[in-house]
Parts: C-alpha cells; structure tokens; sequence
C-alpha cells in the first residue's frame, strides 16, 4: 500500500507509518481471546496505524484506568483519550514504547458535566437523544469556535497529544444548513492551520461526503465510523445487536470512498457477538481498516 504520508496532509510519522484504513496492504488481525461470557468484558484490537499493534478508543476511562489498561502493554499502538481528564505527565506515560496518543474533542455538542457547560448553554440546540445531559450545539457561532480551536485543542497540545478525535459532526446531519457546514469547516480548517496535527472525524458521514464532494477532505487524515456490523439496541442496559443489511451496504460505501479519497479509516464496534467479531475481523483485514471492537458503551478499556 502507499505511504500514507504522501497521501495524507500533514500526517507525520506518528499516525500513519503504518498503513491503515485507505491503504492496500496486509494487515495482521490480533484478538486478545476471552472466554464468551456475557459481558465477559474482553475487547478485541483489530490492527492499528502502527503496523500489528491494537487501535483503542477509551474516551470514558480515568487516568487511573488508563494506566492500569495500557502501562507496559506493548500491543495498543494508537489510543483515544479525554485529555482534558489528563495530566501532560499522563499522556507522556501513556506515549511510551512509541504509542499515538489522540485527544477526543466533542466538536458537535456539549455535556453538562464539562466545566465550560454553563458558558456556553445559551447555544445549545437541542437534547442528545440516547446521552441525557448532551446537547447539540450551534457551531456556527464564533465564540464556540474560538473556545474549541484557541482554548481547548491548545490545552490539549500543551500535554503533548499527537492528534484530534473529533467527535459529534452528525450535528450537520441533525441540522442541514450551510452555516451549520460551514461552522465546522471553520474549526477544522483552523485546527489543521494552527497545531499541523492529524485529525480523525469520529460519525459525520453527511459532513464528510459534503466535504469529499467539495474536494476538501485533505483537512482531515480520517475517518472513525460506528456501528457499521453492530448495533446498539439498548444504551442503558448495553445490549447490542447486528447491524441491518441496508445500513451496512450504506456504511462499506462510505468507507471504501473515504479510502479512495486518501482518508484513513478506523471503525468501532460494539458486541459481544464472537460470530460478528469474525466477520468484523475479515471484513477489516480484506479493506486494510483499523477497527476497535468492544462490549463496554463506556469506552472505558473495559477496566473495572
């Protein structure tokens, strides 16, 4: 497969020395193999952007969690974290052996949990279905803008993260208009201009294909996509099921543009399905995607 390097704008060696999602290459499948228990809580790494080491999203684990998941874990190559919950020491721990490590930033919406809630509450949409306490928020507003690109992405760079797992862009496909598509344009141009780091889209198929039909996707490195064989039947009991044959042809068209567009591609999966897993697996390894395949809705390593 070709360097993504040459392919992706300002990818450095960091991301994409290996080749992930839009690369024709052979990929090495790697399962850590649990006893099928409900919600045994195992996880199955399939790949990463660093040759055959695993690729995690644990967004919603603590630093002490994150420790405990991947201090002396040779095997998790690129890993998704909340930085803001992170010290500039943590992260430089959790980047030994040569491991990515990629802040999430909630681009396309607004917990109440987070300290800056309360600032900007006034722009808010519309609840989050599924997330109580999640709000859709109006990314065309320059003050929200400012706040994420001058404040909150330089926080996280001061602690040392290697690129931007931008979350929550399906608030263009919540609300269709050109300034709401614009807005996030705005933000990611502006990310991409100022800290010269990868960025990954996690969702935001109707954003991307926008952005892939207007020839400007070289402002992004990839793209993450949920629930492409999974899916999610019940979000507070955790149960999941197998994803409609319709949404799945949808989601595969989308990702094979995507890698033809030169963007990465990763995906994750939620199931405790190991029937799926090995579809998930083959289906990842014949496209040269990353996937993360978990059973926890927490993103949380699945440590306890």
């Amino acid at each position: 497969m070709k360097d993504l390097i040459s392919l992706i704008k300002h990818i450095k060696s960091a991301l994409v020395s290996m080749p992930v999602r839009m690369a024709a290459g052979v990929f090495i499948a790697i399962f850590i193999a649990i006893p099928q228990i409900a919600h045994a809580g195992y996880v199955v790494d399939i790949d990463s952007p660093d040759g055959p080491r695993g690729y995690g999203v644990y967004i919603g684990a603590s630093a002490e969690q994150l420790h405990k998941k991947l201090d002396g874990d040779t095997n998790i190559g690129l890993a998704v974290v909340d930085a803001q919950y992170l010290t500039a020491e943590d992260i430089g721990s959790l980047k030994k052996a040569g491991r990515r490590i990629y802040t999430y930033l909630n681009v396309g919406s607004i917990e109440d949990f987070r300290d800056y809630y309360k600032t900007f509450s006034d722009i808010t949409l519309a609840e989050y279905e599924n997330w109580p306490g999640e709000y859709w928020v109006d990314v065309s507003e320059e003050s929200w803008q400012d706040f994420i690109c001058d404040t909150l992405a330089a926080q996280y760079v001061a602690k040392g993260v290697d690129g931007f797992f931008i979350d929550n862009l399906d608030v263009y496909y919540m609300y269709p208009h050109s300034w709401i598509y614009k807005g996030i344009v705005k933000i990611l141009q502006r990310l991409d201009d100022k800290y010269h780091l990868p960025i990954i889209v996690n969702g935001g198929d109707t954003f991307v294909s926008q952005l892939m039909d207007e020839n400007k996707q070289d402002i992004i490195a990839g793209i993450n996509q949920e629930s492409v064989f999974s899916t999610i039947l019940d979000y507070e009991k955790g149960e999941f099921g197998e994803q409609t044959a319709f949404d799945r042809k949808y989601y595969t068209e989308y990702l094979a543009r995507a890698k033809k567009e030169g963007l990465v591609v990763f995906m994750i999966e939620y199931t405790n399905d190991m029937r799926l897993v090995d579809k998930i697996s083959e289906f990842c390894t014949q496209n040269g995607y990353k996937c993360y395949v978990t059973d926890s809705l927490k993103l949380d390593g699945n440590v306890e």
